[in-house]
C-alpha cells in the first residue's frame, strides 16, 4: 500500500495540491468608466441612425414637397411675332401649307372677312410688353418621347432665341423619358398648357405628399381619378419622383393660351392668308363660352373629344357614346356659318384616335407618337410681301416618325 501511494504521488498531485488549484471562478465585471463610454457610444450610434433614416435617406429618395397653387384657365401668350422677309423665311426650308391640304368637312366657302394685314396693324400689337419672336411652334402630345421631340425640333431648325415653342399638354407619362422632357422644357423656358395627364399627375402628387388637391383659379377642380393601385399606377410612380422644379413648371401650365392673331385659310385667298384669333387648349372648347374663356369648364378643356347631339351643349371623352359627334366638325360648321360669338382657330391635341386633323378653324396635332405614329409640329410666322407694306400669316406642318 505504501508503494502504491508513492506511485500516485509521483504521477499526479497530492490532495493538498488539488485543493490549492481548484477554486470557484469569480464573475467578470465591466469597469464603470468603460460602461459610460459604451453607453455614450451606443447613444451616438442610435442618434446617427435615426437622423439617417428620418432625414438623410428621405431627402435622397423622397423629393422635397412643393405646395400647389391655383391653375389659371386662360392666359395670353407672352409673345408677338415679328414679320420676316421672304428670303429669311425661305432659308428655313419649310413648305407653306395650302388650303387644299386641310381636311375640311365640306367644301362650302364661308363668308368670313379674310384679310392680309399691314405692318401698321402688326406694330400696334407689338407695342405691348410681349417678347418678340420670329416663329411660333406648336407641338402635339409628346408623352415622354424625348428623342422624337429633339429630332422634330432639329427638323424645324428650332432656336430658342428666335422661336417660341408651345407644347399642347400631355408632354409627360406613357413614354420612356418624362423627366428628360420636363428638364428640357424647363431649361429652355418653353411655354405649356395643361393636359389631362399632367393634371392626373398633380392629383397623385398631392395624394402622395398629403397636400390639398390641385384647383383652378375661378373654378372648381375636376373629380379625382385614381385606380386604387398606387404602387402599380405609372402616373402615381411618376408623381412620387417629381422634384420641386418639375411640380412648379407643371402647376404653372394654364388650361388655355390665347395666341393672338393666327393664319386663317380660304379658297378666296388661295396662296395668301388672312388671320383671326387663335387659342391653344389640350382637348377642346365649348361653343357657348367664347366671349370669356375663363367661363369654360376645365374638365371639358382637358378631356373632351366629342359634343353630344342634337344640341351639342354637352361633351364626352368617349366618341362611342350615343349622339357623340367630333367637336371639331361641329365647331367648323358653326364658325363657317358665322353662328358663334367669336371667331377662333383652336389648336389642340388629346385625340390620337382621330389622328392629325387640320381644318380651317381647328388644328388637331396629336398624331399618336406613343402608338408608333408621328410627333407633329405646326410652325407659324408672319412674312412681308416684296415691294409692299403688307404682311401675310403663314404656317406649315412638320412631322417626325416615332
Amino acid at each position: 500500500m505504501g508503494s502504491l501511494s508513492k506511485s500516485r504521488n509521483y504521477r499526479g498531485y497530492s490532495s493538498t495540491d488539488e485543493e490549492d488549484i481548484i477554486h470557484e471562478a469569480e464573475p467578470w465585471e465591466i469597469p464603470n468608466r468603460t460602461k459610460k463610454w459604451l453607453i455614450t457610444l451606443g447613444t451616438l450610434v442610435a442618434v446617427c441612425l435615426l437622423y439617417m433614416f428620418c432625414f438623410l435617406l428621405p431627402k435622397m429618395f423622397i423629393p422635397e414637397t412643393k405646395e400647389l397653387v391655383g391653375i389659371h384657365k386662360a392666359e395670353p401668350l407672352d409673345v408677338i411675332l415679328t414679320p420676316v422677309s421672304s428670303e429669311k423665311a425661305n432659308s428655313w426650308g419649310l413648305t407653306t401649307l395650302e388650303y387644299d391640304d386641310f381636311s375640311d368637312d365640306d367644301d362650302e366657302e364661308d363668308e368670313h372677312d379674310l384679310r392680309v394685314s399691314s405692318d401698321e396693324e402688326v406694330n400696334i400689337e407689338s407695342n405691348s410688353m410681349k417678347k418678340s419672336k420670329e416663329r411660333l411652334i406648336l407641338v402635339g402630345d409628346v408623352h415622354g418621347q424625348y428623342r422624337e421631340l429633339k429630332k422634330l425640333l432639329r427638323k424645324v431648325k428650332y432656336k430658342k432665341e428666335r422661336d417660341q415653342l408651345l407644347v399642347l399638354g400631355d408632354f409627360i407619362t406613357k413614354g420612356p423619358h418624362s423627366f428628360k422632357v420636363l428638364d428640357f422644357l424647363i431649361d429652355n423656358d418653353i411655354a405649356c398648357i395643361m393636359g389631362n395627364h399632367e393634371y392626373y399627375v398633380l392629383q397623385n402628387y398631392a395624394t402622395y405628399h398629403g397636400l390639398p388637391q390641385p384647383f383652378f383659379v375661378n373654378g372648381t377642380a375636376p373629380s379625382f381619378r385614381t385606380t386604387g393601385k398606387f404602387n402599380s399606377d405609372p402616373e402615381f410612380l411618376l408623381a412620387k419622383k417629381l422634384k420641386p422644379k418639375h411640380v412648379e413648371y407643371i402647376n404653372n401650365c394654364p388650361v388655355m393660351k390665347e395666341l393672338g392673331q393666327v393664319p386663317l385659310h380660304s379658297k378666296k385667298t388661295k396662296g395668301k392668308y388672312g388671320h383671326t384669333e387663335g387659342v391653344a387648349v389640350h382637348a377642346g372648347l365649348r361653343m357657348e363660352f367664347l366671349k370669356d374663356l375663363n367661363a369654360q369648364d376645365p374638365e371639358d378643356c382637358l378631356e373632351m373629344r366629342s359634343y353630344i347631339g342634337p344640341y351639342y351643349n354637352e361633351t364626352t371623352d368617349d366618341p362611342s357614346d350615343k349622339g357623340a359627334v367630333s367637336w371639331s366638325k361641329i365647331w367648323n360648321q358653326k364658325q363657317k356659318a358665322g353662328k358663334l360669338d367669336r371667331s377662333l382657330v383652336v389648336y389642340y391635341g388629346h385625340d390620337a384616335g382621330r389622328g392629325l386633323k387640320l381644318k380651317k378653324f381647328t388644328k388637331g396635332l396629336d398624331s399618336g407618337c406613343t402608338k408608333g405614329g408621328k410627333l407633329s409640329a405646326l410652325v407659324m410666322w408672319q412674312e412681308k410681301l416684296k415691294g409692299s407694306d403688307k404682311v401675310m400669316y403663314k404656317e406649315t406642318l412638320v412631322q417626325q416618325k416615332c
